[in-house]
């Protein structure tokens, strides 16, 4: 019997993706149900000491959006390599729109919920959501277009 949620932490995710180091910090780990093979979530919690939190900024530390991208991203690459595990190239982003709706501060731990549209050649076509533990949306990402 398959189980019915994989879930991956920090550390088992280096089963499955490319990224090492600083690059892994921006996620915390990742939950796959699978009953649903497109979508997936990832998880983050925001710390005071983050060190994307440098410079974002001094008495109102705000995580910055290119460290939402990355979070978001790694959940995509993620789902790639659960639900393609034949794949033999490590996914990257070429393209993504996004929409940022509000600040993201030390003490939220955000959800991204990605879901995988279809996919053309070596393209995939992605949509994602950032909440916060409140479920307030933090960023909404229209489209994103990865590659392999």
């Amino acid at each position: 019997m398959a189980a019915l949620f994989t879930c991956y932490n920090r550390k088992s995710l280096e089963s499955i993706l490319p990224h090492r180091g600083e690059a892994l910090r921006k996620i915390d780990g990742v939950f796959h149900h699978s009953e649903d093979a497109s979508m997936i979530r990832g998880i983050k919690e925001i710390h005071d000491d983050d060190r994307d939190l440098e410079g974002h900024f001094p008495g109102a530390p705000t995580y910055p959006g290119y460290a939402q991208d990355e979070f978001v991203c790694l959940v995509a690459a993620a789902l790639i390599a659960i639900a393609f595990k034949d794949m033999d190239h490590e996914p990257y982003v070429v393209q993504k729109v996004v929409r940022y709706k509000r600040n993201a501060v030390p003490g939220d731990t955000l959800t991204a919920e990605v879901t995988l549209h279809g996919r053309k050649a070596k393209f995939f076509m992605f949509s994602a959501r950032i909440s916060n533990q409140r479920n307030e949306v933090i960023a909404e990402f229209e489209k994103i277009v990865g590659a392999v």
